[in-house]
């Protein structure tokens, strides 16, 4: 039956949502909690011709319509991929079809040319947050991860690595239903950290994802168990990705929509 298992998870579809709905959630909330009240304003008039009625829900948007005929072409913007062992992407590493470095751009370009653009917030706000998520910035050869056969905390509950970092770290940390903890996490973000952070540009946010990935698989065996080691080992990095999203996302905005 395991290796059974197994074969299915190697056989898994192209398909990786980034951070899911409660890293996504976290992430614009607490980029909106970090803007002024005129771009704060601007975000919730957007939101509101959206197909959802707050920030947080609205940016898991790009996800629910991806495999839908009139966006598939977004498919390939939720990642790059880098050849095995590479410690850095690079911008040519994108291909004719864009990848998520160049849907950040794209995306800039179109919220700046019409601020009221609801699609093109929700889906800028999408790729900073898959940015951050390290296995997006990962192998062609495994999808992302998404062809790795691992177990979080039991054997009879098989994964993969993509998995593990889009929900299942969170889920069992309590971020799925914990808020005060999202609160919590938002508070921990220092004005030194936000200055820090808001440095460089969207290529070197995504080469820290890179180097995050690399490490992942020094450490990364198939069928490995994935347990409390594990998650002390990566929760602060998880949810230092999530706070550096947060603060980026909110520079991006903020410069589109502040005073």
């Amino acid at each position: 039956m395991r290796l059974a298992i197994a074969v299915l998870l190697l056989t898994l579809s192209s398909y990786s949502y980034g951070f899911g709905r409660t890293g996504h959630a976290m992430v614009c909330d607490m980029a909106l909690q970090l803007l002024s009240a005129k771009a704060q304003q601007h975000v919730a008039s957007l939101v509101e011709a959206s197909p959802h009625h707050e920030f947080g829900a609205a940016c898991a948007w790009p996800d629910e319509v991806r495999s839908q005929e009139e966006f598939r072409w977004t498919a390939p913007h939720h990642y790059v991929n880098m050849p095995r062992g590479e410690k850095q992407v690079k911008a040519e590493y994108c291909p004719e079809q864009g990848c998520i470095l160049s849907a950040i751009s794209m995306m800039q370009q179109r919220l700046s040319a019409d601020s009221n653009d609801w699609q093109a917030l929700l889906f800028l706000a999408h790729h900073l947050g898959d940015l951050h998520q390290p296995l997006h910035v990962s192998y062609a050869d495994d999808l992302g991860g998404n062809r790795t056969a691992v177990y979080f905390y039991s054997h009879e509950q098989p994964t993969n690595l993509h998995g593990v970092w889009d929900g299942n770290m969170l889920t069992k940390l309590g971020y799925d239903e914990d808020f005060l903890l999202q609160e919590q996490l938002f508070e921990q973000i220092t004005a030194e950290q936000r200055t820090s952070w808001q440095q460089d540009e969207v290529l070197d946010w995504a080469n820290e994802s890179a180097a995050i990935t690399y490490d992942i698989y020094q450490h990364y065996r198939p069928g490995m168990l994935i347990d409390d080691a594990y998650l002390e080992q990566y929760q602060g990095v998880l949810l230092t990705r999530l706070q550096q999203a947060a603060v980026r996302l909110a520079l991006v905005l903020e410069l589109i929509f502040g005073e």
